[in-house]
């Protein structure tokens, strides 16, 4: 499947992004102000939503349910747009959650398709409850 966004330079290092009718601005992260999402926020957000995404497929398969269940991510960029260098994963399970269906779904963290098109020199570490 093929999406195409649309980015539009606004000025002031902000970046307007149009997918099928959805706006939204992201702002560089040279000198980022914390007042939009910035493109290496989007990355990390995608990663987290990708491997939330393939622990609910495991999940439907085996008739479980795993809502409240919440990844952080962390990223570790490289000085002078070096780049990511370092991905964080801190997942929480609710209590209901069992201990192999927990096992199952962190199984899904490195199978998640934006996981695997990310450069594998960068460094992962997951932990979780």
């Amino acid at each position: 499947m093929a999406d195409t966004i649309h980015c539009n330079y606004t000025g002031n290092k902000r970046v307007e992004m149009t997918k099928q009718g959805i706006k939204d601005t992201l702002h560089t992260a040279h000198d980022d102000a914390g007042e939009y999402v910035t493109p290496g926020d989007m990355l990390l957000s995608a990663l987290g939503a990708c491997t939330l995404t393939m622990m609910s497929v495991v999940a439907m398969k085996a008739k479980q349910n795993m809502d409240g269940t919440k990844i952080d991510v962390t990223g570790v960029f490289g000085p002078n747009a070096g780049g990511l260098e370092e991905v964080h994963l801190k997942v929480s399970f609710p209590d209901h959650v069992d201990a192999e269906m927990r096992k199952r779904y962190l199984a899904m963290v490195n199978i998640c398709p934006v996981h695997k098109s990310l450069n594998p020199a960068i460094k992962f570490s997951v932990e979780s409850n």
